[in-house]
């Protein structure tokens, strides 16, 4: 039922993802220390005479993110025993090579387009539920929101499928780009004017190159990359990998540190920078606000925007503060 899918996940986020009560490891700059999932030791067990090696888990996460991470880990081992990495990216090739299937869409473009001559721009992002607060609707209907979004001229979309912690899938992203295009279709011989289809964005936590593939077949356009996740050889190699796909890549950040990784790849690496407030310690939300304006007001970006050039959009996420911390809103 939704109430225990809601008290699992955050069952998980909050007690199981993190000691309770205890603070996590940080580096001498201030970021999370992440450690990649243990491969589950065994102990002795002896039954009459014979010896057997029982599995248990011995180490807990830390935080919130670090128990995603293994939470994903776990699941991405699971589907490669089902499709083994090599048969995914020659299925990929095939996909790409044939003329009949969706091809990746610029998600960005249109977010620019709508957003000239310095107008406010909203990305709508479609999602079950929060791990820290539970489902955000009654019924979920993702056909339903994205044709309604489609309609009210959403440039692009976002669409959470990840399954841990937000209730997501993959078979969403192929559900929200065929609603969209079936969406636009109608509402254009309705009106008797173009409707342009938004192109999707996946969200998810992505660790490996099998889930960019996964995310191709499933007809993504874009993919979200949780920086905060990553070291600095796995960012450079998934956004090389999502270009030969030819998916657009959003850096989603929470430090300054994070974008002065994001600096140190090339030009035309990301698509776009997104500055979360999103605690990765909890996956709390920083509600002042202030985590995002921070960094909208720092050196690092100040440094990524004239590497990587004005022209890349920067986007705030979650929950975007409205005032400023003395509660003087009159600059809003």
């Amino acid at each position: 039922s939704r109430s225990s899918e809601d008290e699992k996940r955050s069952t998980m986020s909050k007690s199981s993802f993190g000691s309770e009560g205890q603070v996590a490891p940080r580096s001498p700059d201030g970021e999370l220390i992440v450690r990649r999932r243990e491969i589950h030791s065994g102990r002795s067990l002896s039954v009459s005479t014979v010896e057997w090696s029982v599995a248990e888990k011995m180490a807990k996460p830390t935080s919130a993110l670090e128990g995603f991470m293994w939470e994903k880990e776990t699941q991405v081992d699971r589907q490669r025993e089902r499709i083994p990495l090599a048969l995914l990216m020659s299925q990929c090739k095939a996909a790409m090579m044939d003329p009949s299937k969706p091809k990746p869409r610029d998600w960005i473009g249109p977010v620019k387009q709508a957003g000239a001559d310095g107008k406010f721009v909203i990305i709508p992002e479609c999602k079950r539920m929060e791990p820290t607060t539970g489902s955000l609707r009654k019924r979920y209907d993702l056909q339903k929101l994205v044709k309604q979004l489609t309609k009210a001229g959403a440039p692009s979309i976002s669409v959470n499928s990840d399954s841990v912690l937000f209730g997501g899938s993959m078979e969403d992203i192929t559900q929200a780009r065929e609603a969209s295009a079936a969406a636009a279709a109608t509402e254009s011989l309705d009106s008797n004017d173009g409707v342009i289809a938004p192109p999707v964005l996946a969200s998810d936590l992505l660790l490996y190159p099998y889930q960019l593939y996964k995310l191709r077949l499933a007809g993504a356009d874009a993919v979200n990359l949780v920086v905060g996740a990553l070291d600095n050889k796995d960012l450079l190699y998934l956004t090389k990998i999502a270009s030969t796909l030819q998916l657009q890549v959003v850096a989603s950040v929470t430090s300054e540190v994070q974008i002065k990784m994001i600096n140190k790849l090339g030009a035309g690496s990301v698509s776009a920078i997104a500055l979360s407030n999103r605690e990765l310690e909890n996956f709390d939300f920083d509600t002042s606000g202030e985590q995002a304006l921070n960094l909208l007001r720092s050196e690092a970006l100040a440094a990524f925007r004239e590497n990587h050039g004005a022209d890349v959009p920067v986007l705030v996420e979650g929950r975007v503060g409205i005032i400023e911390a003395d509660g003087d809103e009159t600059s809003y």
